[in-house]
């Protein structure tokens, strides 16, 4: 797929991500009752789960993962890990657009909604490491991107589950993140179309 196509599906994934924020700032849509209002979703062993799911996969791994690459790159003075840190962080950035929709989450809680705050950390921290391992350790790819998937896909049916968030909250922070990623990646010359990358390619 050209640059230009990546380009394009980046601002089509942004765009998506906004008008869902729109659709769904004043109304639940009929999906999110009813996952909310599904009883056998949030028995106590799903929650049970679901709780230790939001614990590991937090936005406090995403915060760790974010200060080690920034110290890391000054430390040793490396291009491209700070170039890894900043596209983590313009990603991780995309949560602040909860303050635009300002919508209200299905049990009483002082943090906006739209999009989920966790989703939108560990689907930033998903996407930065398969950049990153595109680069570093390119024989790892098909193993980090079918864990980065797993754990975006945990973390989002984890927020559903203890009822923290709707289905669209995390919907909309994956179409954004990844948008942003694509976008931000092309801009910093991490995603290379057509280019298998390894340390020596900077």
């Amino acid at each position: 797929m050209s640059a230009l196509r990546l380009a394009l599906v980046g601002l089509l994934l942004v765009g998506m991500s906004t008008a869902l924020g729109v659709l769904v700032r004043d109304e639940v849509p009929a999906l999110d009752a009813r996952l909310n209002g599904y009883a056998p979703l949030h028995t106590r062993p799903l929650t049970f789960v679901a709780e230790w799911i939001s614990f590991v996969l937090s936005p406090g791994l995403a915060t760790i993962t974010l200060l080690g690459l920034a110290v890391r790159s000054w430390l040793a003075r490396d291009p491209l890990l700070f170039r890894i840190a900043v596209l983590l962080g313009l990603c991780w950035a995309t949560v602040l657009v909860r303050y635009a929709y300002r919508r209200v989450r299905p049990i009483d809680f002082p943090k906006w909604s739209y999009p989920s705050g966790h989703v939108t950390a560990v689907t930033a921290l998903a996407f930065t490491s398969v950049v990153a391992c595109s680069w570093l350790a390119h024989r790892w790819l098909r193993t980090v991107v079918v864990l980065a998937v797993t754990a975006v896909v945990l973390t989002a049916a984890s927020r559903v589950v203890l009822r923290m968030h709707w289905f669209t909250d995390t919907a909309g922070a994956v179409s954004a993140v990844v948008g942003v990623g694509l976008l931000a990646g092309l801009a910093l010359g991490l995603v290379r179309p057509g280019v298998t990358s390894d340390r020596d390619r900077i």
